[in-house]
């Protein structure tokens, strides 16, 4: 059985971006990878949910910390859960990032972009590769998990993925798909 490590966005003490709806990067996430996981059983995967550390190191070393811990548990795949923002209301898409070392993580984000493109109501922004120096990057290109970060939405369109409405039933639905697929 596949394990994949769902890694929730940020910190409680640094909590990403704010949505439209009041609710941050972490606590969304915190939220709805509970959800997943439920969602998920029988779909051939094993899920674990990881928070990045609290304590006072930088962010290089936090990393570090976090795979250390998902090499651990053995995971196959990771998956860093976040959406963007902007200052503009109108921003909208979503866009998937993997290591720009990794044919397997590419894949992956490719796989999940296309999913994402096929469930979700908003604009294709493209599967993007990063380097360790870029932003995202000392997740994406360390540890022994393929690696990606997903943006399925932009904050101003948070309302839209809360309990209750459809674009949630969506997002969950990206995941499930994207699970068995890998399976």
């Amino acid at each position: 059985m596949k394990k994949i490590a769902l890694v929730i966005g940020h910190r409680s003490r640094s909590r990403g971006a704010y949505g439209n709806s009041g609710v941050s990067e972490w606590a969304f996430y915190n939220d709805l990878a509970k959800e997943i996981v439920e969602e998920a059983k029988g779909t051939g995967v094993e899920l674990k949910i990881f928070h990045r550390k609290e304590s006072g190191h930088g962010y290089t070393q936090r990393m570090k910390m976090l795979h250390k811990e998902i090499d651990a548990w053995g995971a196959s795949i990771s998956i860093s859960l976040h959406f963007n923002a902007s200052s503009h209301a109108s921003a909208n898409g979503h866009e998937v990032l993997h290591c720009s070392r990794s044919t397997t993580s590419a894949r992956y984000a490719g796989m999940m972009n296309t999913i994402f493109t096929k469930h979700l109501n908003n604009r294709d922004r493209g599967v993007k590769p990063k380097t360790k120096k870029n932003r995202g990057g000392g997740f994406l290109c360390r540890g022994r998990s393929y690696c990606i970060l997903i943006e399925p939405f932009f904050a101003s369109h948070q309302s839209e993925y809360m309990h209750g409405q459809r674009g949630r039933e969506e997002l969950t639905n990206s995941f499930i798909e994207f699970f068995k697929k890998v399976a």
